[in-house]
């Protein structure tokens, strides 16, 4: 019997493939064949009006839902009890772009870090072979993605943990890839790849590959493109912007102040999640999206906030600041896109960013 699924798949690596996501036949061939659909069985789509939710059982859904599991979109696939999004799958250009730059051969073992649906573990093990791929989960739930994954065919081994810790275990690693994101690498990754070996991974709003050096004591690489992965939720809530930054009354005792009219760059913004993760930003569009007339919230989990635009600023604490220097950082380096933008990283956590190469002048020490 025909699969009704195939064509989609294909259609799927060759949207991929055209847009330069993916490269080499091996890779093409996995998302050809693994079935994306098979690890979302319900999901939420995001929509121009909000999240739509879709559920593969409802016969009515069902030809939209897998129209919508092999779109080049990401899937909410789990909430909690607040509505907040707790696993997804990823983007599948996105994904692709990783595992790409992941560059493994046969034989490569790879450990993945943030199982989450088990679609990219799946590609993995389509890839490489089961008994080369570990893979770590936050989520107790587990099991229900184990499930999928074995009917789908694969049995990658498994199991629940921190991710920051890795799984020293079974290390070395020849590869190390992580699916959510993270403000910082953590050491633990560094020391369980092997030497020469690479890991890639989401820092701030950016996809990045390191590079281990041959004593495997430092990793190095350059941001490969724009994208924010759901973070971990073993680091604690993220920050969340006050109401009193929306209310009028309390952002009127403002003052007259000079404000970057760049601040909406994603640039910039990643730029500035890189120096302080711990900032949340949420842009307020003026008038028919007018950049030069929106305006910008800053906050962070110690209660600070910014409201900043078109010549004013509402502040509580010293937040303005930070993002103030780093927006200056920025500009005197020459605000660099996100793919000028390098990391080097030592197994003692210490991180140094720099711009088009780790030899430049131009780097500052990450805390």
């Amino acid at each position: 019997m025909t699969d009704p699924t195939s064509g989609p798949r294909h259609e799927l690596a060759a949207k991929l493939t055209t847009a330069g996501a993916l490269q080499s036949p091996a890779w093409v061939s996995a998302f050809e064949q693994v079935p994306r659909h098979a690890f979302a069985p319900t999901c939420w789509h995001r929509t121009a009006t909000g999240l739509e939710y879709l559920d593969s059982a409802n016969p009515e859904q069902r030809d939209h839902w897998l129209a919508v599991c092999y779109s080049d979109v990401p899937l909410v696939t789990q909430v909690d009890s607040s509505g907040t999004a707790t696993s997804a799958s990823s983007q599948p250009s996105v994904m692709a772009i990783m595992l790409e730059a992941l560059d493994v051969t046969t034989g490569t073992t790879v450990l993945e870090v943030g199982t989450g649906t088990g679609y990219n573990a799946a590609l993995l093990c389509h890839r490489l072979g089961d008994d080369r791929v570990h893979t770590v989960e936050y989520d107790q739930a587990l099991s229900t993605t184990a499930a999928a994954l074995a009917q789908a065919g694969y049995h990658p081994a498994m199991r629940v943990g921190d991710g920051a810790e890795g799984w020293p275990a079974q290390a070395p690693y020849d590869r190390i890839i992580a699916t959510y994101g993270t403000k910082r690498v953590p050491p633990a990754w560094l020391r369980q790849c092997t030497p020469g070996g690479v890991i890639v991974a989401n820092l701030g709003l950016g996809v990045i590959a390191l590079h281990v050096d041959q004593h495997g004591h430092t990793a190095s690489g350059r941001f490969l493109s724009r994208a924010a992965f759901m973070n971990s939720r073993a680091g604690g809530d993220a920050a969340t912007v006050p109401q009193a930054a929306f209310d009028p009354a309390i952002v009127g005792l403002g003052h007259p102040a000079d404000t970057p009219p760049d601040l909406r760059d994603d640039n910039f913004t990643a730029w500035l999640h890189l120096h302080s993760p711990e900032i949340v930003q949420v842009t307020l569009p003026g008038p028919d999206d007018s950049p030069s007339q929106a305006e910008h919230i800053f906050a962070n989990r110690a209660g600070s906030w910014a409201r900043v635009g078109n010549g004013r600023i509402t502040q509580v604490g010293p937040i303005w600041r930070d993002v103030h220097d780093a927006h200056t950082r920025w500009a005197h380096a020459g605000r660099p896109d996100v793919e000028q933008i390098g990391l080097t990283v030592q197994d003692d956590g210490h991180h140094t960013l720099w711009v088009d190469s780790p030899s430049s002048t131009q780097h500052w020490s990450l805390t």
